[in-house]
């Protein structure tokens, strides 16, 4: 029997449902919702994802079945297609007035504390301060307001090129909660749930002279589909394939999304190790590993805004194997084993075999990674990562560390050292490791100068 496909794309915007076909599916967000949907109040501004200004709200697919997923999260519109939005639900800073005369509680602060100058920005700013209220509201705190280090954090990944921030802090802080209403309650009715739930269960297929787009519901029609089309790029949270694409490097033609199969949206800690899917986000990473892993939550704070954490994954940040990326570090010290699947099937190999040359990889013809697992370190292990780069966050790391101890007394039982930045691959320094592991550094202190 052959199987039922869907030809366009579908998602809420503003409360109402759209259904785009191919000629915009391959549009940027931020452009379809300025020059398709008039919607204006989104800026471009960098189209690398840095700014902020095309921030909008979107609520995830409800494939992950996760509590997570029931608030709407800011993601950069500039950087990902329209046709990564399937099965959303989006609220843009257009619609978050209460009424035509009546501003939205948080606009109204931003007002009332004069944060905006030329006004660029402002939207964006906006729309991170709602997202910061959305997460308050839905953790259900519906009285106070915010602090200024949580408006700080939540407005990371936005710029002020007037260099207003003071006013803007301020706004974020002076929003009374209790004269909020969650754009859950405004936005996701039953309905609207009920007919997206139906809608991801059936995969998307279209194509057309300029756009080819394909997401399976099932890893073996993944794997079916990219053996017969070796062309297709594997289309994820687009953080680096968009910015590419932006500035012309690359043209999107031919695209195999993930999005609709709902076991890459896995992740579970089972005694010393955690398996993450390959639709898992940093943002419900970092949620994930603060009490387990509290050194590599704390990481993941460092880098990208939260913007690109809401939507990036941990294995888009290893899967074009850069020499700088902020993860391997960590997972090279935490021996990390890659799931891979490809047309002879599944099989398994440890991070250090992955990486095999400059943004070269070990995967054969039509594989890819669905999961990762790594280990918890114990309480008896000391795990520190580090990150050098131009500017403490949002920044590419010049060079990257990750180091895993474990001591007896004082003298080291067994190290791992892993460094990114230094070489055409992240790597791991298996001969300082085994020239530290035994030793005291305490009584022999000139061991760290011979190490280094």
């Amino acid at each position: 029997m052959k199987t039922k496909h869907r030809s366009t794309i579908s998602f809420y915007l503003n409360g109402t449902l759209q259904n785009v076909g191919p000629d915009q599916a391959r549009l940027m967000l931020a452009d379809y919702l300025r020059e398709t949907k008039r919607l204006t109040g989104t800026k471009i501004v960098c189209a690398e994802g840095d700014c902020g200004a095309c921030s909008v709200l979107r609520l995830q697919p409800p494939l992950s079945r996760s509590k997570r997923s029931t608030r709407y999260l800011a993601i950069n519109s500039c950087i990902t297609t329209v046709a990564q939005m399937d099965g959303s639900n989006l609220v843009t800073v257009d619609a978050l007035a209460t009424s035509p005369t009546q501003l939205s509680p948080i606009q109204k602060s931003m007002m009332d504390a004069h944060g905006s100058q030329c006004g660029f920005c402002t939207p964006g700013f906006v729309v991170a301060m709602t997202g910061l209220v959305e997460k308050k509201l839905c953790s259900g705190m519906k009285k106070g307001s915010c602090s200024s280090k949580e408006a700080m954090n939540a407005m990371t990944g936005n710029l002020c090129r007037c260099t207003g921030y003071q006013p803007i802090v301020d706004a974020a802080t002076q929003i009374d909660l209790s004269q909020c209403k969650s754009l859950s309650d405004r936005f996701a009715n039953k309905t609207q749930v009920a007919t997206l739930s139906k809608l991801i269960k059936t995969p998307v297929q279209f194509q057309n002279q300029q756009f080819s787009f394909y997401a399976p519901t099932k890893i073996s029609d993944a794997v079916k589909y990219l053996a017969k089309n070796r062309e297709a790029r594997l289309l994820g949270a687009g953080t680096d394939l968009g910015v590419v694409h932006n500035k012309g490097k690359i043209e999107l033609v031919h695209a195999l999304s993930l999005h609709l199969i709902p076991e890459l949206y896995q992740l579970k800690a089972s005694g010393k190790r955690m398996k993450v899917g390959a639709r898992v986000t940093l943002a419900e990473l970092r949620d994930a590993t603060k009490k387990p892993i509290p050194e590599f939550s704390r990481f993941l704070d460092l880098f990208a805004s939260p913007q690109i954490k809401n939507v990036a994954t941990l294995i888009g940040n290893i899967g074009n194997a850069s020499p700088i990326a902020d993860t391997p570090p960590f997972l090279l010290v935490a021996n990390s084993v890659l799931h891979l699947v490809g047309p002879k099937g599944k099989r398994k190999i440890s991070i250090d075999q992955y990486y095999v040359g400059y943004r070269k990889t070990a995967l054969k013809p039509g594989e890819f990674i669905t999961a990762i697992e790594f280990d918890i370190p114990t309480q008896h292990e000391k795990l520190k990562l580090y990150k050098a780069s131009q500017r403490k966050d949002l920044d590419i790391s010049a060079m990257n560390a990750g180091l895993r101890v474990q001591w007896t007394g004082q003298s080291i039982k067994e190290i791992k050292i892993a460094l990114g930045g230094v070489a055409a691959t992240p790597v791991r320094l298996k001969k300082t490791e085994t020239f530290l592991k035994g030793k005291n550094i305490s009584k022999q202190p000139q061991l760290l100068e011979q190490a280094m």
